[in-house]
């Protein structure tokens, strides 16, 4: 008898352990949903709105310069900012290829975006590049990016690791959430396009503001028939995609 109270006891202390970190991982979801939240409702009233967003039509992709010991020239870069001022461009995108944010880190990457938020928020939309091809850190950096004050973020679909046609609904349904953003398409860096049907869903999100495209006018045309407001990220045809495409304009480098 003894023996098998002691094993109902076992299966009892079992039982208890299995079902704590289950609810331990209800309050961690009650915990980040209310910070998102937080975050949202604080933050969506000091920087731009969707519409703001899609009403932006020439978005600079900064470059980033650096010291010799690797740290981040921010004289050198307000330069650069303010000569885009002085040229009306309507936005930047902080940190993103061009600006080598595949070269940064986190910290730098957020501290930059911060920067130019304080500097400059009051006279451009900033887009901070936060997307990922780890879902987890995308959705990290696009917390703290808005947290710091960018206006909109800038989401790549997962690269290299390629996914599915879920696991892209997913991964940008994961930070969509957090605000303005907008989607970037580049086949030739992620190896997998976004095609029109499944951007066309992504565009269903309150917070979708549009779409960087490089695959050429003939797919910005589509999108803009459709109603979607698109930048081109190609230099060479950001004057068509302009006024024969009727895309917003271009996510250019300076």
């Amino acid at each position: 008898m003894a023996s098998a109270m002691a094993s109902s006891a076992s299966i009892a202390s079992t039982a208890s352990l299995r079902r704590g970190p289950r609810r331990a991982a209800k309050r961690v979801s009650a915990v980040v949903n209310a910070s998102k939240e937080w975050t949202n409702s604080n933050m969506s009233s000091k920087t731009a709105t969707v519409d703001q967003i899609k009403q932006t039509r020439l978005i600079t992709a900064i470059k980033t310069p650096f010291l010799p010991n690797g740290k981040v020239d921010l004289a050198a870069y307000d330069v650069l900012v303010e000569k885009q001022i002085e040229c009306g461009v309507g936005g930047l995108v902080v940190g993103g290829t061009t600006g080598e944010g595949q070269s940064m880190s986190w910290d730098e990457h957020i501290m930059l975006i911060a920067h130019t938020a304080k500097l400059y928020g009051d006279k451009l939309q900033i887009v901070g590049n936060t997307g990922s091809n780890s879902t987890r850190e995308a959705v990290h950096a696009t917390s703290q990016g808005f947290a710091v004050g960018m206006d909109a973020a800038l989401q790549i679909n997962p690269y290299y690791g390629k996914t599915s046609t879920a696991g892209i609904l997913a991964h940008f349904a994961a930070v969509l959430d957090y605000g303005p953003t907008i989607v970037y398409n580049v086949p030739a860096r992620t190896s997998q396009d976004i095609p029109p049907e499944l951007m066309l869903q992504l565009a269903k999100h309150e917070n979708f503001a549009g779409v960087k495209e490089c695959e050429g006018n003939e797919r910005i045309k589509g999108y803009t028939d459709a109603g979607l407001v698109c930048w081109t990220g190609n230099d060479d045809e950001a004057h068509d995609a302009r006024y024969e495409a009727g895309g917003g304009g271009g996510g250019k480098a300076p």
